[in-house]
């Protein structure tokens, strides 16, 4: 890309004849241009360095200017073709090889020369800003690296309008954060952040001064996503194409926003569509163990039976028999579960709510567990308290508590159910002094299918679905669910159920 000087333009003058270039660089630097000079092509290449414009004699020594013409375009200048003689066929090869004015050496050559230059800098200008947006333009359309993206974008801002400085603020969760910057100039940051504030707060409203322009990238479903500052050190007014060209930039850092933004969801759609795959398949193998196990047992047993049975005592039959009605009632359990929770993330269980007793039913529950219990200090701590609940539901989630109580801690140490009345809800707890949970543990106890890693060394069989479905009975019945937890040191697992409002206080 091309540069223009301290007091404006770049322009090289190439001519063998040492007083034409005097004459053109005097004529030219008086309307304001920086000029350079050179006698030959040798002379004339390694100077293109940050030249804009090139004025090209058509006569050379050792060269013709229309030949070097296509080499210098190629480096980036335009070029205003300069010869002595008018010549028609030569101007439509010299605009044919790139040139973008032609002049011809007569009496009224100095006189029109600057306007000449002029005309070819602002078509130079026009296509270098054009081919510069139109390169951001695919940048921000392909890109993926977020950095890079606005970082190009600033620059690109702080080139096209010759601003001193330019940033991109964006709106993120912490509020409007600066998300890149170019150049060394941004004046007083604190006042740019208030004012960039201001205009995301009236986004149709100009805040602007003759130092700096500001305007809001467009907006996403009605909120603006930032705003883009463009500052100089110079106060001057802004024309309104410079205010075009910063709003084409604000919408090309909107777009790029936007991509990077739906790129990042996709990404963690991506993420989280492979962890629900992983946790499918781990479902599967857990689920295919849990069923095999039991299905195994009724099989072994059923088989013994049917081969040996003239050979089996009648307290042996009996037993085997037992052994089957146990693992038939465990296989139907697991099957049962399985069917709630296919149910429950349907959408599909609806609760009878009705005022219960709490004690009434939490005594239910642990006498219906007789066996399951059997030999364990179970200690009940619930006064009777009126609920708003669901029998079926209340009884499935206190079982399932219970249940994990009994699992995962040893025998001999003792499980409390406590009741408690905080305002306008009842707040159940069981207690157990078993394993415990990690703090990471801890967060992803009610999740479905997921089990602790410690549990799973001890090799106790589950498959992660019972602290999922408390969850889901006691959100049916309008309560939460919690978990205290540390490990050796055992776990309260706490839901809670609403009062009736005609509670006595």
């Amino acid at each position: 890309m091309t540069a223009t000087g301290p007091s404006g333009p770049v322009v090289l003058v190439v001519d063998d004849d040492p007083d034409h270039r005097y004459l053109a660089k005097r004529r030219l630097e008086l309307a304001g241009y920086v000029v350079l000079m050179a006698a030959n092509a040798a002379e004339a290449m390694p100077a293109l360095e940050g030249v804009d414009l090139v004025l090209l004699d058509h006569r050379l020594p050792g060269t013709s200017g229309v030949d070097l013409l296509p080499v210098i375009v190629g480096r980036g200048p335009s070029v205003v073709m300069v010869t002595g003689m008018g010549s028609e066929g030569l101007a439509v090869e010299a605009m044919r090889r790139g040139a973008v004015d032609y002049i011809v050496k007569d009496s009224s050559y100095l006189d029109i020369l600057p306007d000449v230059v002029e005309r070819a800098w602002l078509h130079h200008d026009l296509v270098r800003r054009a081919g510069e947006l139109e390169r951001i333009g695919l940048l921000v359309t392909s890109a993926s690296a977020r950095p890079e993206v606005f970082a190009e974008v600033v620059e690109g801002a702080r080139r096209l309008l010759r601003a001193d400085g330019c940033a991109l603020f964006v709106l993120a969760e912490a509020g409007l954060v600066q998300e890149a910057s170019s150049g060394e100039h941004l004046g007083d940051r604190a006042r740019l952040l208030d004012e960039a504030r201001q205009l995301l707060a009236a986004p149709n409203r100009s805040v602007d001064g003759d130092d700096r322009m500001l305007v809001p990238v467009p907006p996403a479903e009605e909120t603006p996503l930032g705003v883009l500052a463009v500052i100089i050190r110079e106060p001057r007014p802004f024309a309104p194409e410079e205010r075009r060209l910063a709003l084409a930039l604000a919408g090309y850092a909107g777009i790029a926003l936007g991509n990077l933004r739906r790129l990042d969801l996709e990404r963690a759609l991506v993420v989280e569509l492979q962890q629900m795959l992983d946790l499918r398949r781990e479902l599967m193998a857990s689920v295919s163990h849990e069923l095999r196990t039991p299905l195994t047992c009724v099989n072994g047993f059923a088989e013994t039976l049917r081969v040996h049975w003239p050979a089996l005592s009648d307290d042996e039959r009996l037993m085997f028999v037992d052994k089957i009605c146990h693992h038939s009632a465990e296989l139907g359990d697991l099957v049962e579960r399985l069917l709630d929770f296919s149910e429950l993330e349907a959408g599909r269980v609806t609760a009878g709510i009705t005022r219960l007793d709490l004690r009434d039913e939490v005594q239910a529950t642990v006498a219906s567990l007789g066996p399951l219990i059997a030999g364990r200090n179970v200690q009940v701590e619930v006064s009777p308290v009126p609920v708003m609940a669901d029998s079926v539901l209340l009884r499935r989630t206190l079982t399932n508590l219970l249940s994990n109580a009994v699992k995962y801690s040893e025998q001999g140490t003792p499980i409390r159910v406590r009741g408690t009345v905080h305002g306008d809800v009842a707040k159940v707890d069981v207690v157990d002094v078993g394993m415990g949970l990690s703090t990471d543990e801890v967060a992803q106890a009610f999740d479905p299918f997921w089990r602790a890693a410690h549990v799973a060394s001890h090799k106790l069989r589950g498959t992660g679905l019972g602290l999922a479905l408390v969850k889901e009975y006691v959100n049916v019945m309008g309560g939460e669910v919690s978990v205290e937890s540390e490990v050796g040191q055992g776990s309260i697992f706490s839901f809670t159920l609403p009062v009736p409002t005609s509670l006595p206080v």
